[in-house]
């Protein structure tokens, strides 16, 4: 009987805390500021920038050579060119790519990666979280 009562107790206590979302989730009706650029926060050495246009494109940067770009360098074809003569040494992964929106919801259309509208000054994409800046 003990045991009946505890794995109740138990089962109760782990439906309870599965339905209870821990992490933030998007805002009804959010939408991102176009054309402007969000960056992550300093993780190890690297910076991740992030730029969303209403034409339904998207550019993804993972650079330790700056910590500042502007949407001109973002969306130029010299990208790494210009990084290059930021700063001599160091690392650049340029992204760029189309997103689509299915049922509210924003994904690149590549790999279907999702892009969580958080609110407009905050966007989380592929486990980072980029902020306005």
């Amino acid at each position: 009987m003990k045991r009946l009562l505890l794995t109740i107790k138990l089962l109760s206590f782990f439906i309870i805390f599965t339905n209870v979302t821990l992490n933030a989730e998007e805002i009804a009706g959010a939408k991102p500021t176009y054309n402007k650029v969000y960056r992550s926060d300093r993780i190890g050495d690297s910076y991740h920038f992030l730029l969303l246009t209403k034409s339904g494109i998207f550019y993804h940067l993972f650079t330790n050579k700056t910590d500042k770009l502007s949407v001109e360098e973002l969306k130029s074809p010299k990208l790494l060119t210009i990084l290059k003569e930021k700063q001599s040494w160091g690392k650049a992964f340029p992204n760029r790519g189309k997103y689509t929106v299915n049922k509210g919801k924003v994904y690149t259309k590549r790999l279907w990666n999702r892009i969580k509208i958080l609110s407009s000054n905050k966007i989380k994409y592929l486990n980072k979280t980029f902020y306005l800046q």
